[in-house]
Order: structure tokens, then C-alpha cells, then sequence
């Protein structure tokens, strides 16, 4: 931990060099996100439902998934730049620092603006939380912050494994993209619009049906389509810990893979 805050602390010190453009990135950054939040009201502008969902148990499902996804983003997407790294050599400067890698590589160019599209995320959420047509007791209540810190587990297990993937393929980052931000773009919808074989690889296979399907499937009283027993709804952590798992083991191969670079 102590490596991490400091590592992001030199790297925001960085940003905020240039506090003109951080707020211009910032600001184009939230309006980005928006616009996918924009796009969701304009298709219940033409349509009642989505997948059984409403609007307002749409936004619950897409605002759970969006903020666990940009605070996995902002926490642990230094993986994203190992590929360059490699690929300049600069990857070997951390591996020789009497220090952990992993929380080197977590926070590796931290950025403030990677806030701001939790705005829209959260917005997103608090008006599904305010308006889904939800019975609130406390476990329901409880289940809110227990989605969110599953789906934050899961999003930083996939970062691991984009990670390592990228030591062993270091050119492989386009790639890699197609499963981290694909998941994000995935569970932000009802995962029954996908059709029954992918919804079991979801659950089973990958497990992103745990960032927030599953448990958002018991807050708003929906039945799973795959007919799968309740208790899954709250297996999230097992399935997480077992990502984690995965996800260490492969990295820990991949660092034993790196060659360094050549000239």
C-alpha cells in the first residue's frame, strides 16, 4: 500500500503541473462518459424496456457497472501502459527497485482526471437507487456498496491478467482492450440480451456476471434467466478471490517469461 500511494502521489504531482489542461481533460473525459448515459435515455426514449429492465432499473444496472469499472481505472489501470513499457525498456527501472512490482505497475501514471467520469457514473446509480421500484430493507441497502466493491474485485483481476498477458504478448494491448473495456460496455446492460450460452461463460467462464448482474438481480427482485440457484447472487466474493487468484499466479508466470528488451 505504501508503495502504491506513493508511486500515485509523484505521478498526480505530475498532472497537476498542468492544471489548465488537467481540467480540459477532465471535463472532456466526464462529457465522454455522459454521452453512453445519453445514449441509454435515447433508446427508452423508443422502447419501455430492455430486457425486462425499465429505465430506472436500467440505470441501477448501468451505474453499478460503470462506477466499479472507473474506480478499477483509477486504481489499477497502470497495466495498461505495460506494453509500452516493454516495448522502450523502461519496464526493467521497476522491476530493479527494492519494492513490490505490482503496486508500481497499479499505479503507474495516475491521473486525477480519471475522476471524472465516475460523476456520470454515480449520477447514473443514485437516480436508479432513487427510482427503481425497489422494497428497501436493509440487506438490499447493504447489497448497493457490496456490488461496487465486487465489481471493483473483479474489473482489478481482469487488469492483472491484461497485464501479464501483455508481458508475454507485448503488443498485444488493442487486443486486451476488447476484454477490460468490453466487460465494462457487457455489464452495463441486462446480460440476457446476450443469449443464454454467453450469459453461462459470463457466470461460470469469465466471471463478470458477478460485477453486477447477479447481485442486482436480488435487489431488484428479477428472476436469472439461466434459472441459477439464489445463492449465487451473493457468491461474488468466491468467484473474485478465485479471479485474484488466477490473476496473480499468470502474473507471476509472466514476470518469470520477461527478457528485458534488446537495443
Amino acid at each position: 500500500m505504501a508503495t502504491y500511494m506513493l508511486t500515485a502521489r509523484m505521478w498526480a504531482r505530475s498532472a497537476l503541473q498542468y492544471r489548465a489542461s488537467m481540467v480540459l481533460t477532465m471535463v472532456t473525459s466526464g462529457a465522454t462518459a455522459s454521452l453512453e448515459l445519453l445514449g441509454i435515455l435515447v433508446v427508452f426514449g423508443n422502447v419501455s424496456s430492455i430486457g425486462g429492465f425499465s429505465l430506472s432499473e436500467a440505470l441501477y444496472l448501468y451505474g453499478t457497472a460503470q462506477a466499479a469499472f472507473f474506480t478499477s481505472d483509477l486504481l489499477f489501470t497502470g497495466t495498461e501502459y505495460l506494453a509500452d513499457r516493454i516495448r522502450l525498456g523502461t519496464f526493467d527501472s521497476l522491476l530493479v527497485r527494492p519494492v513490490g512490482v505490482l503496486p508500481q505497475v497499479f499505479a503507474d501514471q495516475f491521473t486525477p482526471r480519471r475522476l471524472a467520469p465516475l460523476v456520470p457514473a454515480y449520477a447514473a446509480l443514485a437516480i436508479g437507487v432513487a427510482k427503481a421500484p425497489v422494497h428497501w430493507t436493509l440487506l438490499r441497502v447493504a447489497m448497493v456498496p457490496y456490488t461496487l466493491l465486487i465489481g471493483v474485485a473483479v474489473f482489478g483481476a481482469v487488469w492483472i491478467l491484461v497485464g501479464a498477458f501483455q508481458i508475454v504478448a507485448a503488443d498485444a494491448s488493442e487486443v486486451m482492450n476488447s476484454v477490460t473495456y468490453g466487460g465494462q460496455f457487457m455489464t452495463s446492460y441486462p446480460l440476457s440480451l446476450y443469449g443464454r450460452n454467453l450469459m453461462l461463460f459470463l457466470t461460470f467462464g469469465l466471471p463478470l456476471a458477478y460485477v453486477n448482474w447477479q447481485p442486482t438481480l436480488y435487489v431488484l427482485g428479477h428472476a436469472d434467466p439461466l434459472g441459477t440457484p439464489s445463492f449465487l447472487r451473493f457468491a461474488g466474493p468466491l468467484f473474485a478471490a478465485a479471479l485474484w487468484g488466477l490473476a496473480l499466479l499468470a502474473w507471476r508466470a509472466a514476470l518469470r517469461h520477461h527478457r528485458s528488451t534488446g537495443s
